[in-house]
């Protein structure tokens, strides 16, 4: 049986980052009863649709609330939603229940309520460590926000993890091995996500790369600020366990694992996705509708509850596990996909003898130092392209 979370997204934010490409939206006046039933009904639903399609349920392994900025909703909300997967699904032993919050939005005063609610870990959005370079990425906060946020979240959880971007135009590599070298030796989370700033379509940043406003860092110090971040955040005792991800020991992310290894989980909310395997090793993607109002409207008054539901192709899904499991240190179990003869390819094989890549313990793992080089690798195997 495979591992199940729930996705919970709230899409409102009090602002619009101009690099976030997520369903989120600048918030404005709303029916917090509304919101509250919409996601109750969904999560009935997908225990029908589950029960339905013979797709094996497991008690549930994680919670996530993410979005937007779900700490922008009331404890008493977020309680009644755990308590209804609770009802519903069942808890596994030291579920792992993340709420994403900024350190201008999680107050002092709901930090011990949201714990009250049911929330046992907090991943923070604090992105960048000075102000010049939290200002050009558009958040609200100053770092000093952060260090008051964060210091509140590390007494109240024990699990907190830490967003970080790295890599913005004309940002110093050697101001950034400072300022995070300094932000690790004052604070001690738990876990850390730290990305590359890329550019996606329909963001603001998008549109100014278009009209030469800005210029992104090239491939060689793109590589410089990875290893650069992982050095430092290895000297610090986190584990490295997915190319942008971190932790110390009995902390990694519990639900993102369920992304990255191909698990099943249940998205809530407009523009959630879900992927749910049957017992015949078929796949489901279901989808929700994405705008916030059209998604309420549908899942309250309307029969037509969802978007879309199809099965996933077995080349489809074996690409997205291929996609999502290599990203992960200990690689990819070679049953998860469907087509076994895909590692029996030309491309794949020579990958094997230059040691980019191995099979070890029946996973498909990348070589650790060439985890920086995913998407090249991945292009190789799956389009079968020949080798540079």
């Amino acid at each position: 049986m495979n591992d199940l979370g729930i996705y919970i997204h709230w899409p409102f934010c009090i602002v619009k980052c101009p690099y976030c490409d997520f369903n989120s939206h600048k918030i404005t006046n709303y029916n917090e009863n509304d919101w509250l039933n919409a996601y109750l009904d969904q999560i009935d639903f997908f225990k029908t649709f589950c029960l339905n399609n013979f797709i094996n349920i497991n008690k549930l392994s994680s919670i996530f609330f993410g979005g937007g900025t779900p700490s922008l909703m009331k404890p008493h909300v977020i309680e009644k939603i755990i308590e209804k997967a609770l009802n519903t699904f069942g808890f596994k032993n030291n579920i792992e229940i993340t709420l994403e919050a900024n350190p201008s939005t999680l107050e002092f005063k709901n930090i011990k309520s949201f714990k009250e609610a049911g929330i046992n870990r907090v991943s923070l959005g604090v992105q960048a460590l000075n102000d010049n370079d939290l200002k050009y990425l558009g958040r609200i906060h100053k770092f000093s926000d952060i260090t008051i946020t964060l210091n509140q979240v590390l007494k109240v959880f024990e699990n907190t993890s830490v967003d970080l971007i790295f890599g913005l135009p004309n940002q110093s590599l050697a101001i950034w091995e400072k300022e995070l070298d300094k932000f690790l030796l004052n604070f001690d989370p738990q876990h850390i996500s730290a990305y590359q700033l890329t550019i996606e379509k329909g963001t603001k940043f998008f549109n100014l790369l278009n009209n030469n406003k800005i210029e992104p860092i090239n491939e060689e110090t793109e590589e410089q600020f990875y290893k650069l971040t992982k050095n430092i955040v290895e000297k610090h005792h986190f584990i490295q366990y997915e190319i942008s991800n971190f932790s110390k020991n009995n902390f990694k992310s519990v639900h993102n694992q369920l992304y990255w290894k191909s698990e099943n989980w249940i998205g809530i909310g407009p523009g959630s996705i879900s992927r749910l395997w049957d017992k015949d090793k078929k796949r489901y993607e279901i989808e929700n509708f994405k705008k916030p109002s059209t998604w309420l409207k549908n899942i309250i008054f309307n029969q037509n509850k969802l978007k879309k539901i199809q099965l996933i192709d077995n080349v489809t899904s074996d690409n997205e596990i291929l996609i999502m499991g290599l990203r992960l240190n200990e690689g990819i179990e070679i049953k998860k996909l469907t087509n076994f003869n895909l590692i029996k390819q030309k491309n794949f094989r020579q990958l094997l003898k230059k040691r980019l890549i191995k099979i070890e313990n029946k996973k498909i793992i990348i070589e650790n130092n060439y985890l920086i080089k995913l998407n090249a690798i991945l292009s190789k195997i799956m389009n079968n392209q020949q080798l540079l």
